[in-house]
């Protein structure tokens, strides 16, 4: 006499049910993180285009202190405000510099 295949009932039904809500949590959890990726790819591009921004400012910056620090951009403004004149070379005392050695 052959044998007869009995059926389960339900357990291959739930097996199937299981593995397709694991494949959707699963596939939410990527979404969301490529999601969040994403979000922090803008955020760090835009930081990153600030950063830009502000060292072209700082080497401005630097360059407007360096060219209003100039003896030709000083002695004027001293001249007018402070009434002071350029030294002649028999007045400038020369100071030897302080070598800095490292320990």
């Amino acid at each position: 006499m052959a044998a007869r295949r009995v059926a389960r009932g339900p357990r291959g039904r739930l097996r199937v049910a299981v593995i397709l809500v694991t494949f959707v949590l699963v596939a939410s959890a990527v979404i969301m993180r490529r999601t969040m990726g994403a979000g922090n790819a803008r955020e760090l591009l835009e930081l990153s285009r600030k950063r830009a921004s502000l060292v072209a400012e700082r080497a401005r910056l630097v360059s407007a202190i360096g060219a209003a620090t100039s003896l030709s951009q000083l002695e004027p403004v001293v001249a007018q405000r402070l009434g002071m004149r350029r030294p002649s070379d028999g007045q400038l005392i020369r100071l030897p510099r302080e070598v800095r050695r490292d320990p």
